[in-house]
This record gives structure tokens, sequence and C-alpha cells, in this order.
């Protein structure tokens, strides 16, 4: 992922990552077969305790990590995630930070640890999962 700078005063900058099962594969050959599926309810939980909402506000519930192409930002509105989703099956995030400090940045990261060890799933560069 990326590295702070050592002062820890500047935006963090960093490759569009990916939020998926460690099996996942992302982009245009992502199917059923190749792509497990994460659990919706659970993530929702874990992305509203982090604070984060519908662009325009509203919060976020299972269901719209159905909807591909739907998007949140996180309480600081300085981290951009949008779903990857089949039709009715949610398969993982786009995680886009729009320089976040290092401490927020550190807060996002962990939640997806976290979210990560309970789905077996990982954040990671886009090009580090299979296309």
């Amino acid at each position: 992922m990326s590295s702070p700078p050592a002062d820890g005063s500047h935006a963090v900058h960093d490759f569009e990552l990916v939020f998926a099962h460690v099996r996942a594969v992302v982009g245009d050959r992502a199917t059923r077969r190749t792509s497990p599926r994460l659990s919706a309810r659970i993530t929702a939980r874990a992305l509203r305790a982090a604070g984060f909402h519908h662009v325009t506000g509203e919060p976020l519930v299972a269901a719209d990590l159905r909807r591909d192409g739907t998007q949140f930002f996180d309480r600081s509105e300085t981290v951009l995630i949008e779903v990857l989703a089949l039709p009715r099956w949610f398969y993982g995030l786009y995680v886009e930070p729009n320089t976040p400090t290092p401490g927020q940045w550190a807060e996002v990261t962990g939640m997806f640890d976290r979210l990560g060890g309970e789905l077996d799933a990982r954040l990671a560069p886009a090009d580090g999962f299979a296309h």
C-alpha cells in the first residue's frame, strides 16, 4: 500500500486499491466462478461504523453494496469507495484515497484490515488481483 511521509504532516497519495476476497479476479473477467462474493451485511456494518456514507450524505445499507458503481465517502470525504458488483452479487470495492491525512488513512486501512480478517479479504493495489 502506501508509505506516508515520515513527518506525518503530508496527505497520503496512493494507487487505486481494491478490497476483495483473497481469491478474487477484478476487471473484465470477473465472474461468479472466479470472484467469491463478500457479505454485504457485514461490510455495510463496518463501513457505517467507520463513517462511510453515500456521496449525497445518506447513510448506506447492505442493499447498496449490490449495485455496481454506487459510491461512498468516509466521514472526512477524503476516501472514495465504489462498489464492484454483478447483479445482486457483491464482490468488492474500489478504494481511492483523495489526500487523506496519515491518521485518516490509518483509520480507514485499519477498518479494512479488521474486515478483511473477518471475510478472508484484503486491500491491495488493483493490479495485485488477477485480471
